[in-house]
């Protein structure tokens, strides 16, 4: 309708009007449809970890809103050994995968063919602009991403990369920085990490927005078997990011006068041979990834929780911590004492004793330990994912826009 009434005008106006007449239709058939976001969800192919969970609500806050359509990217072949989701996807979503099983084995070129084919895809699609959850685009998306927004969890691999991976690290050096020069904005989970890529990489910084993760409903807690009595709790991934060795030390110092437990919670990664050798020991208990509800259950029953990484781009475990209604001590650096705020206690990541020091002031002070769970819950209430959603929306918006 409206470009037909238009269209009847045009020849009577002159060239440079015309041509603007044709912008202004342009722009406001644009306007007329949804904003179409393409999102990569690699993320879900993996139990849900941090950028998981992080997609998993941003793109479920994303999907309440009319005015956007939403198409989902991950693996361009969909088999019997291809990869499954690990999280629901939200109903009004529209999936692009090729479902190929039963079709037995697929030869390299019908591979390469499948690859060809979903660029076109993609391309028909024509979305606006797509959405890079976990740092860049990959390859597929990348060749048709002409506007795009990626999020930037945190700089490890600037500001420690002896604690990365050799692929890891290697990965995101080669990507990072043609990504972040071509992103039309980039989203990162805290000013801490904004402060970081500002410092690493040129880039103007209207372009760089911090937009907090939020903190989704507590799931109810289902009992968990084999648990001590009483116990200091940590929780997340076992490798030399986070940091367990000093929380190994300070649990030592701690035996003679504290009777409880050490609980660590977290699947073994890279380079951790020496801390799970020390986890063998008859008052510390290794849980391996739980699933949420015997998690919540794990935390509502700890003393104390720990988190005392070197670097957190966010820190989701010390959020969960402190809506569970435990209190928290966590590593002074990067993020954390940003999202922990008044409502924590903080110590230097190098210094065991510093923290046995801390962790005796949460056991053994019930006011300082009850200001602190109040003052906890209260903190963990202003990560909202649906203001985070809202944000996260304004900047797709205006990235797709002409």
């Amino acid at each position: 309708m409206l470009r037909s009434t238009v269209a009847a005008v045009l020849h009577s106006l002159g060239h440079a009007a015309a041509e603007r007449t044709r912008e202004t239709v342009r722009r406001a058939v644009k306007r007329e449809r949804r904003l179409r976001i393409g999102v990569d969800i690699r993320p879900f192919y993996e139990p849900l970890t941090g950028v998981g969970w992080y997609l998993y609500y941003i793109l479920h806050e994303l999907a309440k809103h009319d005015g956007v359509e939403l198409h989902l990217f991950g693996d361009a072949r969909v088999t019997d050994e291809g990869p499954r989701l690990h999280a629901a996807i939200p109903a009004n979503a529209h999936l692009c995968a090729f479902d190929l099983r039963g079709r037995g084995r697929i030869s390299r070129a019908a591979r390469q063919l499948t690859a060809a084919a979903y660029v076109l895809w993609m391309e028909e699609i024509g979305c606006d602009v797509f959405f890079g959850a976990n740092y860049f685009l990959p390859r597929l998306l990348d060749a048709v991403a002409r506007r795009r927004v990626i999020t930037v969890h945190d700089l490890t691999y600037k500001r420690y990369p002896e604690l990365l991976q050799r692929e890891t690290l290697h990965s995101l050096e080669t990507h990072m920085g043609r990504e972040i020069a071509r992103a039309d904005a980039i989203i990162c989970v805290s000013e801490s990490t904004r402060r970081d890529l500002l410092h690493y990489y040129e880039v103007d910084q209207s372009r760089v927005v911090t937009i907090h993760s939020g903190f989704g409903s507590i799931a109810e807690p289902v009992p968990m078997e084999g648990l001590p009595p009483h116990y200091i709790l940590f929780v997340s991934t076992i490798e030399p990011r986070k940091n367990l060795g000093v929380l190994l030390e300070a649990y030592a110092k701690l035996r003679e006068t504290y009777d409880g437990s050490l609980v660590v919670v977290g699947r073994v990664g890279w380079k951790s041979e020496e801390i799970v050798a020390r986890l063998r020991d008859p008052r510390i208990v290794h849980l391996d990834y739980l699933e949420p509800r015997l998690l919540a259950d794990v935390y509502r029953r700890a003393d104390v929780f720990v988190l005392p990484s070197w670097y957190e781009g966010f820190g989701f475990p010390l959020l969960e911590a402190m809506a569970h209604g435990v209190p928290a001590v966590a590593a002074r650096t990067s993020s954390l004492p940003e999202i922990g705020g008044d409502a924590a206690l903080f110590f230097d990541p190098r210094d065991a004793r510093e923290l046995a020091k801390q962790i005796e002031r949460v056991i053994g002070d019930a006011e300082l330990r009850s200001a602190l769970i109040d003052r906890g819950a209260a903190r963990a209430k202003e990560f909202r994912w649906d203001r985070a959603g809202e944000q996260t929306l304004e900047v797709l918006r205006r990235a797709g826009a002409d």
